[in-house]
C-alpha cells in the first residue's frame, strides 16, 4: 500500500484502475454497455466530485497552509514558493474551479433540473432545486472570483515578485 501511494503517478493510475473496475461493474450488462442517461450522469457526477475535491483541497491548502506559513519561510526560500509551488497550485486551482462548474452544469442538465436550479426554482417551487441552485450560483461566483480576480492578481504578483 505504501508503494502505491509513493508517487502521484502511481496514485492516479491506481485511482483510474479502480474507477474502470467500478465502471465495468456498474454499466456492463448481458448485452454489453449501455451508454444511456444513467451512464452519462454517472460520468458527470464522478468528474464533478473528483474536480471539486481538488478545488476545495487546494483552497484549504492556500488558506490553512501556504498563506499562514509564508512569514515563517526564510527570505531566500520564498522565491521557490512564488515561482514554482504557487503557480503550479494555482494552475490546478483554476482548472478545478472551471471543471467543477462545467461538470455540475452538465450533471444538472442530464438530470433535468438545470433550469429550475439556475432560476432558484422560481415558478416551480421545488425546494431541493432551490437548494442546489443556491449551491450552483455560489460555485459560479467562486469560480468567477478564481478566474477574474485571483488569477489576474497572481499573474501581476508573479511578474513583479
Amino acid at each position: 500500500m505504501t508503494n502505491l501511494l509513493s508517487s502521484l503517478s502511481k496514485t492516479i493510475h491506481a485511482s483510474l484502475a479502480l474507477a474502470i473496475i467500478l465502471f465495468l461493474g456498474l454499466f456492463y450488462q448481458n448485452d454489453g454497455f449501455s451508454f444511456d442517461a444513467l451512464f452519462w450522469s454517472w460520468i458527470a457526477r464522478y468528474t464533478h466530485v473528483v474536480v471539486s475535491i481538488m478545488w476545495i483541497g487546494l483552497l484549504w491548502y492556500f488558506n490553512f497552509v501556504q498563506i499562514p506559513n509564508m512569514a515563517k519561510i526564510p527570505d531566500e526560500q520564498k522565491p521557490a514558493i512564488g515561482k514554482v509551488i504557487a503557480p503550479a497550485a494555482l494552475f490546478y486551482f483554476r482548472w478545478a474551479a472551471a471543471f467543477t462548474v462545467l461538470s455540475g452544469l452538465i450533471l444538472a442538465w442530464l438530470n433535468g433540473y438545470l433550469h429550475d436550479a439556475m432560476t432558484l426554482s422560481i415558478g416551480s417551487g421545488i425546494p431541493k432545486h432551490t437548494a442546489i441552485g443556491l449551491g450552483m450560483w455560489l460555485g459560479v461566483i467562486m469560480a468567477f472570483n478564481v478566474w477574474f480576480v485571483i488569477w489576474p492578481n497572481q499573474k501581476k504578483s508573479f511578474r513583479h515578485g
